[in-house]
């Protein structure tokens, strides 16, 4: 047992783990595809895994990591248990302008809606962010209006789910469960990430103090106003990236960092990199159930999280 536990906090296992299920993922489905198929240009299946599952793939671990990532920030902003990337309230700003955009019509390319979504939740951000900063980011503020936030943009969503067609119902509905089917991949997502990764990673140490607290953060030299506003930003900008691409994905941000915690411990050196890992193949591995469990028929990808995630949560808190 205790080797087992060992070998699930090592980011080399998660990352084997996560090669194995992009191979599973490539190869099942509707339509069972070898896997040399995939360097094979005059196979019948080229496109197939080229122009629908690669680039599905792709999406999955990269909004894994992104929503597992910002919920490890944001618990460690508030400092509260529960929360997850949707606390800020920014994924509303996506979904409202996104949304918005099927209602009305507009037959924007795959590409136009991330980023019609992306400047919806900045936007959202920079209103949180205005009413949240007095001097310093204030994480008690964050929560209280980033709450506030998420109920006026879901009486919007809901608003223009009433006024709403059949077809575009439909389609609304799948996006707000989440849903990995159409997005493209796109450079901003993995560039963005990467810088995220980056300026988190240098600032290990003391992101460690903060997690203690404030206060002891400061009296061991952390600028913690400096450091908050820094997490803050990044966790917008990832939950931005990640309701853009694929809608509203839950229990991802919420259960992952509990789960890295218990295996890799509290260091942040750790926890950075196994929370990327560990959030796309947790993603990876939903969406893989998503669309094979009734094939041909596809399910959104946020019931899997949601059917998942539910047990596994009450079986943390009962282990805490």
């Amino acid at each position: 047992m205790a080797v087992t536990g060992k070998l699930l906090g090592q980011w080399w296992f998660w990352l084997l783990l996560m090669m194995l299920l992009v191979v599973a993922s490539l190869t099942v489905g509707t339509v069972s595809v070898p896997l040399t198929a995939l360097f094979n240009p005059e196979s019948e299946y080229f496109n197939i895994i080229w122009q629908l599952r690669l680039p599905r793939i792709i999406n999955a671990l990269l909004v894994g990591g992104c929503l597992s990532l910002s919920g490890l920030l944001i618990q460690n902003l508030v400092k509260n248990p529960l929360a997850d990337p949707y606390l800020l309230g920014v994924s509303g700003g996506a979904a409202s302008v996104q949304l918005m955009v099927i209602l009305i019509g507009l037959s924007w390319s795959q590409h136009g809606l991330f980023v019609a979504g992306f400047v919806g939740s900045l936007l959202a951000t920079l209103l949180l962010l205005k009413l949240s900063y007095e001097g310093r980011i204030r994480p008690d503020k964050i929560t209280l209006n980033g709450v506030v936030m998420a109920f006026g943009f879901a009486a919007f969503i809901s608003f223009m789910l009433t006024t709403a067609s059949g077809q575009q119902i439909k389609s609304m509905m799948f996006w707000l469960m989440g849903d990995l089917s159409y997005a493209q991949p796109n450079v901003l997502m993995p560039v963005l990430l990467l810088i995220s990764v980056v300026a988190l990673f240098r600032r290990h140490r003391a992101l460690d103090l903060l997690a203690r607290g404030e206060l002891f953060a400061i009296k061991s030299g952390v600028n913690a106003h400096r450091i908050n506003l820094l997490v803050f930003i990044i966790t917008a900008l990832l939950t931005s990236m990640a309701v853009a691409q694929a809608g509203t994905i839950g229990f991802v941000g919420l259960i992952i960092p509990h789960l890295v915690r218990m295996m890799a411990g509290y260091q942040h050196r750790q926890l950075i990199p196994m929370c990327l890992l560990v959030g796309a193949c947790f993603l990876l591995a939903a969406d893989t159930l998503a669309r094979t469990v009734m094939s041909p028929l596809q399910l959104p990808v946020g019931i899997f999280t949601a059917m998942i995630g539910v047990p596994v949560f009450l079986w943390l808190n009962r282990r805490v």
